[in-house]
């Protein structure tokens, strides 16, 4: 079999002999059009034989400039992206605020700022005052004294190993102004402001707060399982139609169960007789 070898010059040759102890005599392997290397050309005599093509310098430079500007490269494109998406962050913020502010503009809705007024006044003072922290499921309603104070707002952090507790910050409430001119109170899981943050409102009585819950109720389209638990926890009236849709849901629910485990309790007597 012919032995291939390459030259100082980075050409790639097959030995045809040996004309001395030194010298060989070579021939150049060219690639036709087709992929296939044959040798070809005149032959010559070559003393200096490598097993591999050499690498010269200013190629291997090249090669390591190269590799340097595709990591810089990516490098640069991930740092753009970022930019660009932090850009679009901010400017998506100013563009809520500039909108929020031109519907203020429009429509400056006094008794909403009123109402907030009044609120800060009225903690301010003596009177009585209810909470509720109102999030997807929960329904949390409580009387703002030194007892409800500390279900609402004195909220502990966990500390790193999740069994400790540190009770060296509270939790703020936030004023937020919505796109369309509204204002609403809500709060964060965490002193921070991380974590979801549930909406607060705040009435001058129990029987208000009450009757807010009951209209809100009553939006709702249909019945889950945390809506009869909250019509419980608060004794709100349940619509008749949409309780009896919500058991016959419940109630399909748990027949498709009940079919399921069937299955698979026939499935394990099967594999028992099996054995």
């Amino acid at each position: 079999m012919s032995k291939i070898k390459y030259t100082t010059d980075g050409r790639k040759v097959v030995i045809i002999g040996d004309l001395n102890q030194t010298d060989k005599i070579v021939q150049e392997i060219f690639v036709t059009e087709n992929g296939d290397e044959i040798p070809q050309g005149e032959r010559f005599v070559e003393r200096n034989l490598l097993d591999a093509p050499a690498q010269s310098w200013k190629e291997k430079k090249l090669k390591e400039l190269e590799e340097r500007y595709d990591k810089e490269s990516a490098e640069w494109d991930r740092n753009i992206r970022r930019m660009v998406d932090e850009k679009k962050r901010t400017y998506d913020a100013l563009s809520a605020r500039v909108k929020w502010l031109r519907e203020v503009a429009k429509e400056p809705r006094d008794e909403q700022f009123k109402k907030v007024i009044n609120l800060l006044a009225d903690f301010l003072s003596d009177s009585e005052k209810w909470v509720l922290i109102k999030n997807y499921s929960d329904w949390e309603l409580v009387r703002f004294n030194e007892d409800g104070i500390n279900e609402v707002l004195e909220r502990h952090d966990r500390g790193y190993n999740y069994s400790t507790l540190s009770f060296d910050s509270m939790r703020l409430l936030s004023l937020y102004g919505s796109s369309n001119g509204d204002v609403t109170f809500r709060i964060s899981d965490y002193h921070d402001g991380s974590g979801s943050d549930k909406k607060v409102f705040f009435f001058k009585s129990k029987e208000d707060a009450l009757f807010f819950l009951q209209s809100e109720f009553d939006k709702k389209e249909k019945y889950e399982y945390y809506d009869i638990e909250n019509a419980k926890i608060h004794n709100l009236k349940l619509d008749e139609v949409k309780l009896l849709a919500y058991k016959e849901n419940k109630k399909n629910g748990i027949l498709e169960q009940i079919t399921k485990q069937n299955k698979v309790l026939e499935d394990l007597h099967s594999n028992l007789e099996q054995i």
